[in-house]
């Protein structure tokens, strides 16, 4: 994103976006480092679980979905990987019971169960960050929604400097 020269003359909101919107690698590869999907600005989180509305660099509204269930993805990738963490634990299990190699059950069922408590809690964020990213890969900003970003964005400015 660059200030126009007409914004630098004091002529607030008149900005330019870049052209070149980023890859779906660049996108999810900012996502998993908890960055802006759009322009890579970090410090989305207020708390590591209160995501801030829009991006403070961008001005990207996080939230654009039309009902309270936009972020149900963020929640399902989160229970996906949660689950994928505990099927790593119970393959192991299976493994060490087909091998005959198992002694106690209750070391497996307690490393499962600080997995299935550890895991959501750790990777909360980061489903959020991602799943941002995949929505803005399948539904990019309109019009309206570049608008207020950059108004957003120019707001922040302001207040900043």
């Amino acid at each position: 994103m660059r200030v126009s020269a007409t914004a630098r003359k004091g002529i607030p909101y008149v900005i330019e976006m870049d052209a070149a919107k980023p890859k779906l690698s660049t996108m999810l590869a900012r996502g998993a480092r908890k960055l802006c999907p759009r322009c890579g600005t970090g410090h989305l989180f207020r708390s590591w679980f209160k995501m801030r509305d829009r991006c403070p660099g961008c001005g990207y509204l996080f939230d654009r979905g039309t009902s309270s269930g936009f972020f149900l993805g963020a929640y399902t990738l989160n229970l996906v990987v949660s689950e994928m963490a505990l099927g790593v634990v119970l393959g192991v299990l299976i493994f060490k019971a087909a091998t005959g190699h198992i002694g106690a059950w209750w070391p497996y069922i307690l490393v499962a169960a600080i997995t299935q408590v550890t895991v959501p809690l750790i990777f909360y964020p980061f489903s959020k960050t991602i799943w941002a990213a995949f929505d803005l890969l399948v539904m990019p900003l309109d019009a309206v929604d570049e608008a207020e970003a950059i108004v957003s964005a120019a707001d922040q400015r302001r207040l900043k400097g």
